[in-house]
């Protein structure tokens, strides 16, 4: 999102928002999305720590603890003196660690819905308010987008947040894109989990096409209760994941 702020004299000065993501985050959503996209096939081994370093440009710490963290979920292995490795049966691993991080942080998850919901319900409500036709459109391509994307999880969640700001955006309120967006980079992990169940990306287009027809007819009610209705949809569909997860567990 780019900001304008007043310069020297009658001159304007343009500032871009800085996105505050780890170096350590950036390198394993690389790595994931290349092993989702089928670059690195099972048992192929992935570049080394220093050719990773020169690749990137980042530091060796932040290669080693986002190897960690794919090794934690199942997705890589390591052989010490050997390298890493993409695991062999990487699917049934990622889904039983996926299944075990889902069950530990379920009530994370669920908070963070509530406090999401209370704030995007907001900024629809203003959107109805204030969004132009040119904004109206602009979620419109962003839902499109979104509707679109399932390479990777990432490509998926980054096109939802792209939405989601957008109707912040639209609001005109600059202390709510603020929030949203701090918030978005806190939900990350999490919007994974609320993408996971089968069928829940489409379902969200359609719950997003409601949102920006809300918004388009200039119904600031219509709006916010299109946003509740789409958030209590992706709750469902979490505790149907969560109930599935647990009888899986239990049999």
């Amino acid at each position: 999102m780019e900001r304008m702020s007043s310069g020297s004299g009658d001159g304007r000065v343009s500032y871009t928002t800085l996105m505050s993501v780890s170096r350590t985050q950036q390198v394993r959503e690389q790595l994931e999305a290349a092993i989702e996209r089928g670059d690195y096939a099972a048992g192929d081994r992935l570049p080394s720590e220093r050719e990773l370093v020169e690749l990137l440009g980042v530091s060796r710490v932040s290669v080693r603890e986002a190897i960690r963290a794919l090794e934690a979920v199942g997705l890589v292995r390591v052989e010490h003196g050997r390298g890493c490795f993409v695991a062999e049966s990487r699917s049934d691993q990622y889904a039983s660690s996926f299944s075990h991080w889902l069950t530990v942080h379920k009530d994370e998850i669920f908070e963070l819905l509530k406090v999401r919901g209370a704030l995007d319900e907001l900024a629809a409500e203003a959107a109805a308010t204030e969004a132009d036709a040119a904004a109206v459109a602009r979620l419109v391509v962003l839902n499109a987008d979104f509707r679109a994307a399932g390479a990777t999880m990432q490509e998926l969640v980054d096109h939802d947040v792209a939405f989601h700001e957008g109707i912040a955006e639209a609001s005109a309120s600059p202390l709510l894109c603020d929030l949203l967006r701090e918030l978005h980079l806190t939900f990350n992990e999490s919007r994974r989990a609320t993408l996971q169940p089968q069928g829940r990306p489409d379902e969200s287009a359609r719950e997003h096409d409601a949102i920006i027809a809300a918004i388009e007819r200039g119904d600031p009610q219509a709006a916010r209760a299109a946003v509740a209705a789409h958030l209590a949809s992706v709750r469902a569909s979490l505790g149907t994941l969560l109930e599935t997860t647990q009888t899986e567990g239990d049999a």
